[in-house]
């Protein structure tokens, strides 16, 4: 193992967690500056210690008598990285992991603080089989927190409702990789063609199970170097995003308002599928964001999307009765997602959800004024919760008797028990896809 990328990981675990930036941003940021050979360590270890933060801390603070929350932050991450690799790394030498963390404290810190780094993972070697078993003698909930890291309010929320039975197929699965999808721009090229293409490259690609335009890659790497990437015949997007635009389903020459649109995927698939006619109005509150979209249309090749900063939160008059249709992918949880952030486990406060709930409302019913009678809107969220779910869309029907939900059994082939009802919820350990909820409606 190189030193090199042990304090790359450290840095960026540094940035994730002190300056509570996005873990997939950070590393795509931060892999740059390695040498290609140790990529997959790199990434590996930056993701394995986010995924698994709880149960290290816990093992650490087992084995310390100076806490994690009182340690100075060199040595705290230099811990937190020693010891996922302890646990979770096959090939890990012990040896050389405490040589080498040793070392680190004693450039970047002091002679002191590495006699009690080799002290503590010293310890913790020896006591490998006491942890484990003290670990076991947790009761349910605490020890299901521990071992799969995620708060205790989560647990017992999802206990609640996937139940007892389930609940660790549901924290494994919000634990595993994710897989690497991408959307076909059928405005260049169809999914065999762009199947071939990849194959030729040497891509283990395969068609995703309820989409027309998704493709997973079981080996993607620098898949944004790709000519065929840079030529706009491609877009990374995950399956249920993508699944929220096949269910929109816009037609060509229509109006799309899009509320909340950055970094733009849903948008984007829109003006791919209605073929360049019509219009598309992507709007978000934050203006850096915005630039994505403007740099992903003339990659794509795509010209009816105008891009706009707005609050969707405020009720734009001049847009009311306009809409063929709106896409209302609002701010959410996120709790569908860890599987690609899983810092977002130790981010989210249980009272967090009350006040996303007004804002998700707000712009829900922002959305039901632009449409015009006929037209029909698509919520959609990342998370699982049910009060940001199929509660947020029973409450909007319970005001606004205009509104009905719309049967998208088609759009989803057949493949949801609800979709008739005109709502599907997505989970990881269901469907191999992001946790999810999407919703049609149509005004009368």
């Amino acid at each position: 193992m190189d030193n090199n990328y042990r304090v790359a990981v450290i840095e960026s675990l540094k940035k994730i967690f002190r300056d509570k930036s996005y873990s997939n941003l950070v590393i795509n940021n931060d892999i740059k500056n390695i040498d290609v050979k140790y990529n997959s360590i790199y990434r590996k270890s930056v993701l394995g210690v986010v995924e698994n933060l709880m149960l290290i801390d816990w093992v650490i603070n087992q084995m310390s008598k100076t806490k994690t929350k009182k340690m100075e932050s060199e040595v705290l991450f230099t811990l937190r990285l020693a010891v996922y690799q302890l646990y979770f790394l096959d090939n890990s030498f012990e040896n050389i992991v405490v040589n080498e963390s040793v070392e680190h404290i004693k450039r970047n810190v002091n002679v002191r603080a590495s006699k009690f780094v080799n002290a503590v993972l010293r310890n913790i070697i020896r006591n490998k089989d006491n942890i484990i078993r003290d670990m076991n003698k947790l009761s349910h909930i605490d020890f299901l927190s521990v071992k799969y890291s995620y708060p205790k309010w989560l647990v017992s929320r999802w206990i609640g409702e996937f139940g007892k039975d389930k609940i660790e197929d549901v924290l494994v699965a919000n634990n595993s990789q994710a897989p690497f999808t991408i959307r076909v721009n059928t405005l260049k090229v169809s999914r065999g063609e762009l199947i071939r293409i990849l194959e030729r490259k040497g891509m283990i690609v395969e068609e995703c199970k309820y989409l027309d335009k998704g493709i997973i890659i079981e080996n993607p790497v620098e898949i944004d170097k790709m000519n065929e990437y840079k030529s706009g015949l491609f877009s990374i997007q995950s399956e249920s995003s993508m699944l929220a635009g096949q269910v929109l389903n816009p037609k060509e020459n229509s109006l799309v308002i899009d509320l909340c649109a950055a970094p733009g995927g849903k948008s984007l698939n829109a003006a791919e599928m209605m073929k360049n006619k019509g219009k598309i109005i992507s709007r978000d509150v934050y203006e850096n964001k915005i630039s994505l979209i403007e740099y992903d249309k003339k990659r794509l090749g795509v010209e009816n999307i105008f891009v706009e900063t707005y609050d969707a939160t405020v009720l734009d008059r001049k847009l009311i009765n306009r809409a063929d249709y709106c896409i209302v992918d609002v701010p959410c949880t996120g709790l569908g997602i860890i599987r690609r952030k899983p810092e977002i486990k130790y981010n989210k406060l249980e009272s967090d959800l009350e006040s996303i709930q007004k804002i998700q409302f707000k712009i829900l019913e922002n959305a039901s004024k632009y449409l015009k009678l006929g037209g029909e809107l698509v919520y959609s969220t990342c998370t699982v919760n049910k009060e940001e779910n199929i509660n947020m869309i029973n409450n909007f029907l319970k005001s606004n008797s205009n509104f009905i939900m719309v049967d998208i059994s088609e759009q989803t082939k057949n493949s949801f028990e609800t979709s008739q009802k005109g709502y599907v919820e997505i989970f990881p350990h269901l469907h191999r896809m992001d946790g999810f909820f999407i919703a049609k409606l149509k005004r009368l």
